[in-house]
């Protein structure tokens, strides 16, 4: 009787997520044809347009971010050329404020399409409590070199060069501070070095390939989702000023964050990122086992964890929130109230102030 019972409702359960399903896919399918076309017709104009010569790495100019002091990231630069084996990186750029001899580390993760400007509210609050703040440019991003293929730009890259700058500037009581799409990428890295790694302050961000994946994950991820169905249609035309300018940037901060993007070619880190961050099972094997080590690895994690979610910001609330609820049962949990999917831009000094009272109790405890 028992087992009757459970099959009838596993049958009930999945016609019930078929009645939604079916109807999803056809809805979408035209538009996502739709979009393929758009995308081809794009490419094929640029490529008529654009030079068929220009180097494999850029350097975005100095000039190019002139006037940032006055938005606040006034730091200075420092960069590293990374190399591990028979490989050798572009130049790496970073920010690293405050105490060099402290004996402890807050390492900041950028996103899509963001860089370490994103971070310079939470840099200069956090100095000045005297912590060491080291916030890096993954290569195609900020300061740092950029690849003009998009091709070049894979996971294994951008954690890689992650791996290497820990092990080149020998960072050890690191708290990693992980945000949007660097989230996979910095969380991947947990894993492979925990040795290093003290604590972690989780904003808004994503473990995607979920086992689940249930009609209502799908739509908590409709901002990953909508970014990269617009990557896939402009690639590297995208208008970033625009995108952020609905994120609620103003016109003079967006230019910060654009200031590393003189012209499309230096834009293929942006087109290529969001395709390496599978949202659903299926897709580069590579990737999806690597984001299943991930989680399997948090799950045995016991260090302390700090999360802050902005509740009407990406996966502030629903099944991405509580996907790393379960993976950290221990962590602190601090809901931010507005912020919305840049956090640190809108909320980088209560952000700050929360992560210095955590550090600070979890000194206590030790």
């Amino acid at each position: 009787w028992y087992q009757r019972r459970v099959r009838g409702r596993f049958r009930a359960s999945m016609l019930h997520q078929k009645r939604y399903i079916v109807p999803f896919v056809i809805l979408m399918f035209p538009v996502v044809l739709a979009s393929a076309l758009i995308r081809h017709a794009i490419s094929f104009l640029f490529r008529a347009l654009k030079p068929k010569n220009y180097p494999p790495v850029l350097r975005t100019p100095p000039e190019s971010f002139a006037g940032l002091s006055d938005l606040g990231y006034n730091f200075t630069a420092n960069y590293v050329e990374l190399s591990g084996g028979n490989l050798h990186l572009p130049r790496v750029h970073y920010v690293d404020e405050g105490p060099q001899n402290s004996e402890h580390v807050i390492l900041c993760i950028h996103g899509e399409p963001t860089w370490s400007f994103l971070y310079r509210f939470m840099i200069s609050e956090l100095s000045h409590r005297g912590y060491r703040v080291i916030a890096l440019d993954f290569i195609g991003f900020g300061k740092s070199d950029k690849y003009s293929s998009v091709d070049m730009y894979t996971h294994d890259l951008h954690t890689l060069t992650l791996k290497l700058f820990i092990e080149h500037l020998k960072l050890s009581n690191i708290t990693l501070v992980v945000h949007d799409w660097g989230g996979p990428v910095g969380l991947s890295v947990v894993k492979d070095m925990p040795q290093l790694i003290d604590s972690l302050c989780i904003l808004n961000t994503v473990l995607p390939c979920r086992d689940d994946t249930a009609l209502r994950h799908i739509v908590n991820l409709f901002h990953f989702i909508c970014w990269s169905a617009a990557i896939f249609v402009c690639q590297t035309h995208i208008p970033l000023g625009a995108l952020l300018g609905y994120e609620g940037v103003d016109g003079a901060t967006s230019k910060g964050y654009t200031a590393p993007f003189p012209n499309y070619r230096y834009k293929a880190g942006v087109a290529r990122w969001p395709q390496l961050v599978p949202m659903l099972p299926w897709g580069n094997s590579r990737i999806i086992e690597d984001m299943r080590s991930t989680k399997r690895f948090l799950r045995t994690w016991k260090k302390p964890v700090l999360m802050m979610f902005c509740t009407d910001g990406i996966s502030g609330k629903g099944p991405s929130k509580e996907l790393f609820k379960s993976l950290f049962p221990h962590g602190v949990d601090i809901p931010i109230t507005g912020g919305g999917c840049l956090a640190p831009e809108f909320k980088g000094e209560e952000l700050a102030q929360h992560l210095c009272r955590f550090l600070n109790e979890n000194k206590k405890k030790k």
